[in-house]
């Protein structure tokens, strides 16, 4: 798997367009975030940074926060598997679930996340690739093959756009369409207790852009 320690834990999250792990202070290439006015944190974290990982897709699920529901994706590296977890609503996970149509979920895959700014807007999303080749989005705008699109809706006075059903179409199309081909994983790992900075996943995700308009 491209990450290479994993001290913390076997938890990943998504932060600012990389992938982020919650580490000790002693971790060589730790890197230390404190509390601001731009995220959550209650005190100072040490995380580790990465670009990508490769590994097989084996389990997808939902799992409660304090701070509302979240994505689980299971990915198996040799005997070891590791949480990559998202918000349930947010253009990472979006983009994940629209490619998966698209893969060989026998084979490992690798995933990689970007921000990017655009006409003033930060805009998120994520990538796979298999055999050295991109994998395309089976859910589009021109082609959404049953996805339904986010709606527009004023609350309190305000316009925003509603994705509920969007999601229950993604979280149908996963249990019925996507579970029943995964692998089983190899070597149970027992899912590790998550620390209490590991269940704030606000304070390991704070700063992830939300979605917009741009993003399907």
């Amino acid at each position: 798997m491209g990450l290479e320690k994993y001290e913390g834990g076997n938890w990943i999250s998504i932060l600012n367009g990389k992938f982020c792990q919650r580490v000790g202070q002693e971790t060589a290439g730790a890197i230390q975030r404190t509390p601001s006015a731009t995220n959550k944190l209650t005190k100072v974290v040490y995380e580790k940074y990465y670009d990508s990982f490769v590994g097989t897709l084996v389990g997808i699920r939902t799992k409660d926060s304090p701070y509302g529901l979240n994505w689980v994706f299971d990915f198996q590296d040799k005997k070891e598997i590791y949480h990559l977890t998202t918000s349930y609503s947010n253009s990472y996970a979006k983009a994940l679930l629209s490619m998966l149509p698209n893969a060989d979920l026998s084979k490992p895959m690798r995933v990689s996340p970007m921000v990017k700014e655009v006409e003033g807007k930060k805009k998120s999303s994520l990538f796979l690739n298999q055999d050295g080749k991109p994998l395309k989005h089976y859910f589009t705008r021109e082609h959404p093959n049953g996805l339904p699109p986010m709606v527009e809706v004023t609350v309190k006075g305000q316009k925003t756009w509603d994705d509920t059903a969007q999601l229950a179409f993604y979280e149908n199309y996963v249990k019925t369409e996507i579970i029943p081909k995964l692998p089983k994983p190899t070597v149970v790992t027992p899912e590790p207790e998550q620390s209490q900075a590991d269940k704030d996943f606000a304070d390991l995700t704070g700063g992830e852009p939300k979605i917009d308009i741009g993003d399907f």
